[in-house]
């Protein structure tokens, strides 16, 4: 009797492990429908000529943390600026093999394609977390995440600080055209990494406020928005000799609503030749 009532209980609690098993399964794979949804979602949301409801979803589904790093350090600061806060660059449909919820977290890579008037195209990669808030997925940070690099091409390293690119222009990789930045934000301020070839002769400063699409042309390397704490791989095409520059747009985050000026004015540019 006793072995039957022994084998009854091991019996119930299998059942009950599997049972209980097969909640936390289901409730991971809820999760990350909820949060694929979402994110598929806000992908596709613009400012420029989106629709009221696709702003007020947008809105509802970010954090204040979330568009703070543009300068608007509250979602009733993004309202009133709605279609700046957002931009005009919907994203590629999100990967859903890069997806991870771990409870009330989620993290997932999302990319953005560019194409330059020369057919050239990149690639922006981005490494999103979303919260559970009331219920709710939420986008709270993003950042740059990590380019494919070729094999054979050796990254120099490229500190980002207030308000300067840290790396040196001397080195024999960058000399040669081939290379990569291995990029760390060491500021307390969001940066990026935009690389230009310069194609006129004059001072960088002057060219880059001269406002002429013909001095720099398309970027040749895009990467943003780099947290501050944060690191990422930036792989860049093999560069022909020339003059080329760094150069970082976002706004001083000190001064409330983006209407800081760009990090370039205060001293966020440089440049380099290839030999």
């Amino acid at each position: 009797g006793d072995i039957v009532l022994l084998k009854s209980v091991l019996l119930l609690m299998t059942l009950s492990c599997f049972v209980l098993l097969m909640a936390c399964t289901d409730s991971d794979t809820n999760a990350e429908d909820e949060v694929f949804e979402v994110m598929t979602k806000m992908a596709s949301i613009v400012g420029p000529g989106g629709t009221q409801e696709d702003h007020d979803y947008y809105l509802e589904h970010v954090t204040d943390n979330f568009n703070a790093s543009w300068g608007y350090p509250t979602v009733a600061d993004c309202a009133a600026d709605i279609e700046e806060c957002i931009g005009d660059d919907p994203l590629d449909p999100p990967m859903r093999d890069t997806l991870k919820v771990n409870g009330d977290k989620a993290t997932i890579t999302v990319t953005s394609s560019l194409q330059a008037p020369t057919g050239d195209s990149f690639k922006l990669v981005f490494d999103a977390t979303f919260v559970k808030q009331d219920g709710v997925w939420k986008g709270d940070t993003v950042t740059a995440g990590d380019d494919e690099i070729p094999g054979g091409v050796e990254l120099v390293p490229l500190e980002l600080n207030e308000m300067v690119f840290s790396y040196d222009p001397t080195d024999s990789r960058i000399k040669s055209g081939k290379f990569g930045f291995d990029v760390e934000n060491k500021g307390d301020q969001v940066h990026e990494v935009v690389l230009f070839q310069v194609k006129k002769e004059a001072p960088l400063m002057e060219l880059i406020e001269s406002g002429d699409p013909g001095a720099l042309g398309f970027p040749m390397g895009v990467k943003l928005p780099i947290l501050p704490g944060t690191d990422a791989k930036m792989s860049i095409p093999e560069l022909e000799p020339g003059r080329y520059a760094l150069v970082c747009h976002l706004p001083d985050q000190s001064v409330p609503g983006g209407e800081g000026p760009p990090h370039f004015v205060l001293g966020m540019i440089s440049e380099f030749i290839v030999e």
